[in-house]
């Protein structure tokens, strides 16, 4: 691995020409203040940025780079990267063995660089490859770091269940309120610390990353996306499509299928849920005779518990009791979160509900889990709201827009940030055809879960409308970012070659889990009302 050197400027005998260059050699700017130097992009070597890089050996740099790469603004932007080198190279493919394999993390914003047993899952993936990862840019080992931690407390995908927007109110507006005030807050913080935030945004990481392949010498990469990242990659393919020779698109959340309206989320989401069920009739007749309307049955618990919430009380840091409220709308947003560990209980649960008998639901609701003070220290939150809210470009909602959707269904409060975005200050500075259904024929592989609401196959179906070499499939009882000995073999025996049809037969090696179909008796004798 080599680095590209600075051009070399070439010395003309022409006296003029060389004072000149003289004077430009002598009032160059030293790299300390390369602020001032333009379009110039570097990466030096540097020091690991986390204890798990330099346990695992990596060869470590550090990327300066313009904040605003279309017109400078005078940042520069430092980012973490990580080289890991196998010691021996292999790989049936002619030349597949030479191409990097370049990690494009999500969340967004979530940094795996300090979580050695996700680093470690990387490498097993990729085999006998080079594997290139890093921070993008924002995030929290990156200069700068757009940091907003009161986001932690309120937000769904980071404080899971107890957030204030599904669990403080039975009123949804309050719920709305309890988090827009930070979102807008964030936004304003980040402006004050000089950020130019609209630069955050999938366009931009991508052309971080192109500068970043360019200076270590690779001709073209493999791109390998994790869920957000996973729609990253699409827009470096859309940006730089002689760059990538394949891409493998982790339980992906494509930008423009993710930043439609959070009512349409909620209907795909929804279409899982039910779609569970009906795997659980089709293998059990108890489970049919227990839901013999299973098309019906979680819009008849979310009726219920709209009639009945479940209310209980959990303890603060001050040693005063809060209550939590978990209306049909709640219901629906936790079983997006927690379907791949739930879905064997769902039926029964879903029986309990419509017959009132709410025992499980304290179990369901991870009552026991409260946490008063969460944190989220892998993440930037900052960069998680600016990717999402950026990347939207002209789509990003009015504050009218989201309010009418969260009347509407107030169970889109738990599908954010899109209606979150109405808060957020300015549109991301991202072309006009950002969030165009990406156009290519590169050979790609999407990887789902069978329980993942989120992220399911619906995504890829769309996505291989306008991406005719994309392949994907759907690992049973798996979740989002599924685990398995299968999806290691699968990306390998893809990296060695992309044209070739992947051999999916080992997708169903984690077998389903058995249903759950006895009934509760009673409620909870101190919960609910």
């Amino acid at each position: 691995m080599k680095l590209t050197p600075y051009p070399q400027h070439h010395v003309f005998v022409v006296p003029l020409a060389l004072t000149v260059l003289l004077l430009v050699a002598v009032f160059w700017p030293s790299p300390a203040h390369a602020q001032t130097s333009g379009q110039v992009s570097r990466l030096e070597p540097s020091e690991c940025a986390t204890q798990a890089l330099s346990e695992l050996q990596a060869q470590c740099y550090t990327f300066y780079g313009q904040e605003n790469w279309d017109e400078p603004n005078g940042t520069i932007i430092e980012l973490p990267v990580a080289v890991f080198e196998p010691e021996t190279k292999g790989a049936s493919g002619e030349d597949s063995a030479d191409v990097p394999v370049v990690f494009f993390p999500g969340g967004p914003g979530y940094s795996s660089l300090g979580n050695r047993e996700y680093l470690e899952q990387l490498l097993k993936d990729v085999g006998n490859r080079t594997l290139i990862t890093m921070d993008h840019r924002g995030f929290i080992h990156a200069r700068p770091a757009l940091k907003c931690p009161d986001y932690a407390s309120v937000s769904p995908y980071h404080n899971i269940i107890h957030t204030p927007a599904i669990a403080s109110s039975l009123d949804p507006m309050e719920r709305l309120d309890s988090i827009t005030g930070i979102v807008a807050n964030c936004y304003r913080k980040l402006q004050a610390e000089g950020i130019e935030v609209s630069q955050y945004n999938s366009y931009s990481v991508s052309r971080d990353v192109d500068e970043i392949r360019r200076l270590l010498d690779h001709d073209k990469i493999d791109a390998y996306g994790s869920s957000t990242g996973s729609g990253t990659v699409l827009s470096y393919i859309q940006y730089y499509p002689d760059s990538v020779r394949a891409a493998i698109l982790g339980w992906p959340w494509f930008i423009n299928l993710r930043n439609r309206a959070p009512m349409d989320e909620l209907y795909t989401a929804k279409q899982t849920f039910t779609d569970t069920l009906a795997l659980c009739v089709a293998q059990s007749e108890d489970c049919r005779d227990m839901l013999p309307a299973w098309f019906l049955a979680i819009d008849r618990a979310r009726r219920a518990l709209d009639a009945k919430p479940f209310v209980t009380t959990v303890q603060e840091i001050d040693g005063s009791e809060k209550k939590l409220y978990f209306d049909g709308a709640a219901f629906l947003d936790t079983l997006y979160l927690m379907l791949a560990s739930d879905y064997a209980v769902l039926p029964s649960l879903i029986s309990d509900i419509e017959q009132g008998h709410y025992s499980r639901l304290r179990d369901f609701f991870l009552i026991d889990q409260y946490d008063p003070e969460p944190t989220a220290p892998n993440y930037a939150l900052g960069y998680f709201l600016a990717h999402v809210c950026n990347d939207m470009g002209t789509n990003r909602p009015t504050p009218e827009d989201s309010i009418a959707a969260v009347k509407r269904e107030p169970a889109v409060l738990g599908f954010e940030p899109p209606w979150l975005c109405a808060w957020w200050g300015g549109d991301g500075d991202v072309p006009e055809e950002h969030n165009d259904p990406l156009v290519s024929d590169i050979s790609a592989l999407a990887i789902h879960g069978q329980m993942d609401p989120c992220c399911g196959t619906r995504w890829s179906e769309h996505a291989a409308r306008t991406m005719p070499n994309l392949q994907f499939v759907e690992f049973q009882a798996m979740g989002h970012s599924p685990v398995t000995e299968c999806r290691s073999i699968m990306i390998q025996d893809f990296l060695d070659d992309p044209q070739a049809t992947v051999d999916d037969s080992c997708k169903d090696e984690v077998p389903l889990e058995p249903w759950v179909l006895e009934k509760a008796e009673g409620k909870s004798s101190q919960e609910s009302n």
